[in-house]
């Protein structure tokens, strides 16, 4: 029996596809899948997998030796090796501390392992080039744009945290070995990459898998932990928080495949990552995630071990769980992994968008915490439809991207567009046919429905409504204002910068094309409430020898729009995982030594 991909937890990160000697492995729908007829049993898909989910049942996985309980101890005992994870664990060993990091899956990184944007707001290299510190002038933007909802004292030291975890592994750890300060993706200077990782030159895709910022820094942290005399323990589950008689938090109870371990500590970071795989839970966070039918027609991105393991075991004790301000969001549609058919699938208004049905259904993407065609498409997907004309002017507008990690050739791709997308023809994941009515029929919508929402999409094609203002308009269109660039002089400038996109032509030259755009979501972030120094609080006050970082903290998420808009514009999910973990590491070591 060949190996199979365990398709809920796929993430798409494209690890296996790129590199199964047989090329095995392709898209089923929008994950992938393996050839039976192809694989030929060596395994190597599954010892790349980071999600840990591709097995073969002819193969028993190894029995471990039941052991009988360990006790462990240390100083400091870090739960979760994600980003927050690594930088915690690596900043208290740094300090000179006995650490411990357990780590459930095989290997660190968590989703940060697939993430990219990592904000560097100012360094000792920006201080160099003359740039002003901007920590106040953000610090002050933030609040007004948050309303003052949130813990300023929190957003104060996670501004300087940003800063010292930067100047650290400069001036420490030799960051200038593998970056330097450049034009990033913000439209501001920031960390841009200088290493050349192998896995790079065969990436398909620059959105998410390896390669980036996140797997880098982990790894980069990971050594660092280890040089200092760290231990890691992977394939090991923390179950419970310890706690002493007065309520403070001990250690805890961790279970690897042979039984059970027991770490006492006298200062525990809980930085167990999102709680996305966890449906009891998002039923209380997000209740529309999961539909009724326990099915889940969102692509996530989020690894499979984020089951919302450190809310559950500070909820165990007590501690005060935020369900409120959280973020955990539905956006789309978009195709998403990107990659090249994903660029042909998302050019806005040079696409037409139909339902299931195949009426026209106006979806533009934008940083709405939940699309609203998570509301008014039971299916929760549509059918991105263009012909071979927007193909071409969408291939030709790709090229010259610049990739986020050095060795990313994305321009091999899309210079053999043709060849992708017949590719996935051919496996069924993408519908073609000569003529409009040909693809009604592939799409199995009825023929009249379809060809008039084609004259309806062609009518409208330069009229700003009802399907938005044209590309480079004045209007700020369905999806408000974009959110403001951190640290520049235009306060409510965009994010990103304005997307170009081919002009807009009549869908009108076969052959003709339909894409599936779904909703995707990338992390669930929120979850015990902190303090300004990120201990994790109890009816209010801190619970000594407790902190928390990263996803699985309530930190400074607000719920709605303007938690999206304004809180990931602001410093990115990464950013605030890496910043909040070394924050959390550094008041750790300042409370053992306290002790």
């Amino acid at each position: 029996m060949a190996y199979v991909i365990d398709q809920t937890h796929c993430s798409c990160c494209h690890r296996c596809r790129v590199e199964c000697p047989v090329q095995a492995i392709r898209f089923k729908g929008s994950k992938y899948w393996i050839d039976p007829e192809k694989c030929i049993d060596c395994g190597h898909c599954a010892e790349v997998c980071h999600n840990n989910i591709i097995t073969n049942h002819d193969i028993p996985a190894p029995k471990a030796e039941p052991h009988d309980k360990i006790l462990k101890t240390c100083d400091v005992l870090v739960i979760g090796g994600g980003a927050s994870g690594t930088a915690a664990a690596a900043r208290a060993a740094d300090s000179g501390k006995k650490v411990i990091l357990v780590e459930k899956n095989k290997e660190v990184g968590g989703s940060a392992w697939y993430a990219h944007m990592f904000r560097s707001q100012w360094s000792v290299w920006h201080e160099k080039e003359g740039i002003p510190d901007p920590r106040q002038k953000l610090y002050d933007k933030f609040m007004r744009k948050t309303e003052g909802k949130v813990d300023g004292e929190l957003v104060k030291n996670l501004l300087d945290a940003n800063v010292d975890f930067v100047n650290w592994l400069i001036q420490d750890h030799d960051l200038g070995k593998d970056y330097y300060l450049g034009d990033g993706p913000f439209n501001a200077k920031g960390l841009v990459s200088t290493y050349d990782e192998p896995y790079n030159h065969l990436r398909i895709d620059t959105a998410i898998g390896p390669g980036g910022n996140g797997w880098f820094l982990c790894r980069k942290l990971l050594g660092i932990l280890e040089e200092k005399g760290g231990e890691v323990l992977y394939n090991t589950a923390a179950e419970h928080l310890l706690q002493d008689e007065q309520g403070n938090v001990t250690g805890a109870l961790a279970r690897d495949p042979g039984g059970e371990v027991e770490i006492q500590a006298c200062a525990t970071i809980v930085c167990a990552g999102a709680f996305t795989h966890n449906k009891e839970l998002m039923a209380k966070f997000q209740p529309i995630f999961y539909k009724d039918d326990g099915s889940e027609p969102v692509h996530v991105f989020t690894c499979a071990t984020c089951t919302g393991d450190g809310i559950t075991m500070c909820d165990e004790i007590g501690a005060d769980i935020d369900y409120v301000n959280r973020r955990v969001n539905l956006f789309g549609p978009a195709r998403h992994p990107f990659g090249t058919c994903g660029l042909a699938a998302s050019r806005g208004a040079s696409n037409m968008m139909v339902d299931p049905q195949g009426r026209l259904y106006n979806a533009p993407m934008a940083m709405s915490e939940v699309s609203d065609m998570a509301v008014n498409v039971p299916e929760r997907f549509l059918w991105s439809v263009l012909d071979q004309t927007a193909l071409e002017a969408s291939m030709a507008q790709s090229q010259g991207r610049e990739p986020d990690a050095v060795g990313v050739d994305m321009d091999r791709l899309y210079r053999n567009f043709q060849e992708e997308i017949d590719q996935e023809v051919e496996w069924g994941s993408i519908r073609k046919a000569d003529t409009l009515e040909g693809l009604a029929d592939a799409l199995g919508v009825d023929r009249d429905t379809f060809l008039a929402s084609v004259k309806e999409h062609n009518a409208h094609l330069f009229d700003p409504k009802p399907f938005g203002p044209p590309p480079g308009g004045d209007d700020d269109g369905p999806g408000g204002p974009p959110p403001g660039g951190p640290g520049g002089d235009d306060d409510d400038g965009p994010m990103f910068g304005p997307m170009d996109m081919p002009a807009p032509t009549p869908l009108e030259n076969g052959p003709f094309y339909a894409l599936m755009v779904k909703l995707f979501h990338e992390n669930a972030v929120g979850g015990m409430a902190t303090d300004g120094k990120v201990r994790v609080l109890r009816d209010g006050k801190p619970v000594p020898g407790l902190y928390g970082a990263g996803d699985n903290i309530r930190g400074i998420m607000l719920p709605g729009d303007i938690g999206v808009q304004y809180i990931e514009s602001f410093l990115s999910a990464l950013t605030v995982g890496f910043c909040s973990g070394y924050l959390a590491g550094e008041q750790a070591v300042e409370y053992v030594s306290g002790k």
